[in-house]
């Protein structure tokens, strides 16, 4: 008899209800229950209603007549109440479709439409307002046994404002309008289960049980509790509110059916719609502008100079410029002297005095000029390489020559590098060779690369020396503690790319990082941590461009890094990454051939196309882009100050100097305490 006790009381109060519920005279439970749902809106099968356009109840019930009616030819389960313990998911389901808000909503409107058009033989009622009245008792009895499933004021918002009829016009039968109920509570079934098990039943607290009645009886209560706008700090109400009784295996099947959510608390409410006032909006974003602080541009930057000008300063041609992009026909040395190398002559002007002086010509059979560096420490050095090998060290002072080495390869130079009276310079041979300034021979040599050496660049403390070839390849070299560079002193492991690089930079107000950029076909801009990065790890930092990457130049002043460009392309279907050299056999008609063409990135102009660009670190972002020439961007030097940059062009034979960033403001120094005192 355990398991029936539920059912039992179930029963009992059911039948409470009804016999107190303003029915006209029930004589048998299941009549009474039938009449709303069943007999007294039972369809006749010789007639269809008709639903005039006039009054407006009758387009609204056209529209659910349908539902009403399969609700209604349910409800025979009602009439045995053996049912409800042989089949309670049955009886459960008519009572879900009876207070549902479809038929809650449209059975009053069917009445008026049916009331006013004289069809009343379709409702078979003579008591129209007392059948809506029971037919809430009914709802909001089942409600209160079954933990949700409807409340007293059970029906939802009308779409219009049509009569319905209500207890209190009941001796006419006319229509009154009645206002809005409140919003229906959703049917939870994880109460619903609890009332079929005992076992289930004593877990329930005794805290629950005393206050049940409480909030069930009360829906103000619940709807007092929601909110209307979202607040972080209090936490919006469930969408369904699952009884604190329920059992885990109910939580389980609520989860499953979308019924519950994991989470706890949430801070915005599902149930209330966005609301279209902007008042409280336009006070936020009032309040915000107060307290928003105007963007200052940084006086250094390059978005306050190159960025408002987006011209060039001073233009200067350069007859004989080397064509080859990977080149170094231009350097800037410390006492504000620009040093061009055209054909087979070197020239050199002061910017200052604007002063040209010719300091020599290289002889016919030396080959061609490739590469001229100053010497940072020492501005009145110059070190010249040539195509055959051949390296110069002139003294601008005197306009005399003072070493001269000579390769025994007779391989080109490729890149140059200075730190003090230490000269480092690659070869194409792919052998880095070390020259001191005051040693008439070679003081080291490096044989670790495979291909020609396009880039070399020392640390400005000396420690480390980077260097990069045609086949992608990065090295690093230590010097520190006065270590011998040679092929078994390389720092870390290679910094693989998938494209020649040419371009190195190292960070001065952050030694550790490390800027490369590769020509095609993977212009791409990557920033390493030698300390921090892992061996084989890959850049701490990209910057996709899809553009050719000539040279890079790190900002001084102000964290932003500058890049010259040259062409630009759009990757097509196939490897992008990689395009491997046609062999010599492949014939200009063979599939082969036709097949790598069709995976060759396509050459497009974009706005990063022979241009010079300002990127900010470490959020990557394109602080400014000007168009630097009509042709791609060999070469870039920087001025002693640090503002200024020097771009040169072999197809338009010229050269340009850019404002790109500015000297930081010179703060006044505060007076301090220790200033007034001396230590005797």
């Amino acid at each position: 008899m355990a398991p029936l006790a539920p059912f039992i009381a179930l029963f009992l109060s059911f039948v409470l209800s009804v016999l107190a519920s303003p029915f006209p005279a029930p004589t048998q439970v299941s009549q009474v229950v039938r009449a709303p749902l069943d007999a007294r809106f039972a369809r006749r099968q010789d007639a269809q209603p008709t639903f005039p356009d006039q009054p407006p109840s009758c387009p609204i019930c056209e529209q659910n007549f349908g539902s009403i009616d399969s609700c209604a030819q349910a409800a025979p389960v009602l009439a045995n109440f053996s049912m409800i313990i042989f089949n309670p998911g049955a009886f459960i389901d008519v009572i879900k479709c009876a207070c549902a808000d479809t038929f809650q909503s449209a059975y009053p409107q069917c009445v008026d439409c049916f009331t006013q058009t004289n069809q009343t033989q379709f409702l078979n009622s003579d008591n129209l307002p007392k059948v809506v009245e029971g037919l809430r008792n009914v709802c909001a009895l089942e409600s209160t046994l079954l933990g949700g499933v409807a409340t007293a004021d059970g029906e939802v918002t009308p779409t219009s404002s049509i009569a319905v009829p209500t207890a209190t016009d009941a001796s006419n039968g006319a229509a009154s309008l009645t206002p809005a109920p409140s919003r229906k509570r959703g049917w939870v079934p994880g109460s619903v289960t609890n009332m079929y098990s005992a076992a289930k039943r004593r877990r329930m607290s005794f805290a629950d049980e005393d206050n049940h009645d409480f909030i069930t009886n009360t829906p103000e209560f619940e709807v007092a509790g929601k909110v209307n706008v979202a607040d972080r700090f209090i936490s919006a109400p469930q969408d369904n509110v699952i009884p604190l009784q329920t059992t885990p295996r109910t939580r389980r099947i609520a989860k499953i059916f979308g019924l519950a959510d994991e989470r706890i608390l949430k801070y915005t409410d599902t149930n209330v719609e966005a609301s279209t006032n902007s008042f409280l909006g336009r006070h936020r974003f009032n309040y915000h502008q107060l307290l928003k602080k105007p963007y200052k541009v940084p006086p250094t930057s390059a978005e306050a100079h190159l960025g408002a000008r987006k011209q060039f300063v001073l233009a200067l041609d350069g007859p004989g410029i080397p064509s080859d992009l990977f080149a170094y026909p231009i350097s800037w040395s410390a006492r504000n002297a620009i040093a061009v190398a055209c054909g087979r002559d070197v020239y050199y002007q002061n910017l200052d005095t604007r002063d040209i002086s010719h300091l020599f010509k290289l002889q016919m059979n030396r080959g061609k000029l490739i590469t001229i560096e100053w010497a940072e420490t020492a501005p009145n050095l110059l070190a010249a390489g040539t195509s055959s090998g051949d390296i110069q060290l002139w003294d601008t002072d005197g306009a005399t020559q003072l070493r001269r080495w000579q390769e025994e390869a007779f391989v080109d130079v490729g890149g140059m590098s200075w730190y003090e009276k230490v000269l480092a310079v690659g070869l194409g041979d792919g052998v880095i060779t070390l020259y001191d300034a005051r040693q008439p021979d070679a003081i080291g040599r490096i044989e670790s690369h495979k291909d020609k050496v396009h880039g070399l660049r020392w640390r400005h403390d000396g420690n480390y020396l980077a260097s990069s070839d045609q086949q992608g390849v990065v090295q690093l070299w230590d010097a520190r503690a006065g270590k011998s560079l040679d092929a078994g002193n390389r720092y870390r492991s290679k910094m693989k790319h998938n494209a020649p690089i040419k371009a190195l930079a190292w960070c001065p107000w952050k030694p550790e990082l490390l800027a490369t950029g590769t020509m095609y076909p993977d212009g791409k801009i990557r920033i390493w941590n030698i300390n921090t990065t892992p061996a084989a790890a890959p850049a701490t930092h990209t910057i996709p461009l899809n553009t050719s990457v000539t040279s890079l130049l790190w900002s001084p002043h102000c964290k932003e890094l500058l890049s010259t460009h040259g062409m630009s392309w759009q990757p097509r279907a196939g490897a992008s990454e990689s395009c491997p050299n046609l062999p010599s056999d492949v014939g200009p008609n063979s599939r082969a051939r036709r097949m790598r063409d069709r995976e060759r990135p396509a050459s497009v102009k974009t706005v990063l196309t022979n241009s010079l660009t300002v990127h900010a670190y470490p959020s990557l972002r394109r602080v400014v882009s000007v168009p630097a020439h009509t042709g791609a961007v060999g070469h870039s030097c920087l001025s002693p100050d640090g503002t200024k940059v020097f771009t040169i062009c072999p197809a338009e034979e010229a050269m340009k100097m850019w404002q790109v960033w500015g000297l930081a403001e010179a703060g006044e120094r505060r007076e301090s305490v220790f200033d007034k005192c001396t230590i005797r």
